[in-house]
């Protein structure tokens, strides 16, 4: 009982969990199709038929982000299980084989862990400083005078 917070989370969670689960039944009950559109009840407030409102295609979007979170536990799931898997099979040949073997695999395992950073970078790479509100002066700059001049050091 030390940590409320990760316990609060724990059961905040849970919940998600088990209302994306349930999504199918819940838009039975709710008598709510999620993919229907409506072009006549487009961007309504929060009402007792629509939780959070209607999107800009009349769609509910309490049921939507319920069928979301389904496709995203069912994604992150297949994701954890397929890594360790490969991981496991990865580390039992590299630990039973030994030798040159254990050395390559190590090192293609290491590349790989440095991979998701280069997405990322990529996106940052191609935001345009100017969309995101940093004066036209500074974005067109040289990185080290921007960063200079944001921070004012001189």
């Amino acid at each position: 009982m030390r940590h409320r917070l990760a316990q609060a989370s724990l059961v905040f969670l849970a919940i998600l969990l088990v209302l994306s689960l349930a999504a199918p039944l819940i838009a039975e009950l709710r008598g709510v199709d999620p993919t229907q559109t409506d072009l006549f009840r487009r961007f309504e407030p929060p009402s007792p038929q629509h939780w959070l409102g209607t999107d800009d295609l009349g769609r509910d979007l309490f049921q939507r982000l319920l069928d979301g979170g389904r496709v995203s536990l069912l994604v992150g799931i297949s994701g954890a299980f397929l890594s360790a898997v490969v991981g496991a099979l990865i580390g039992v040949v590299a630990g039973y084989l030994g030798g040159r073997l254990d050395n390559l695999l190590m090192r293609v395992t290491d590349g790989v862990i440095a991979l998701p950073l280069l997405p990322l970078l990529i996106v940052l790479a191609a935001i345009d400083p100017r969309k995101i509100g940093v004066p036209p002066e500074i974005a067109q700059s040289e990185p080290s005078r921007s960063i200079a001049s944001s921070s004012s050091w001189r």
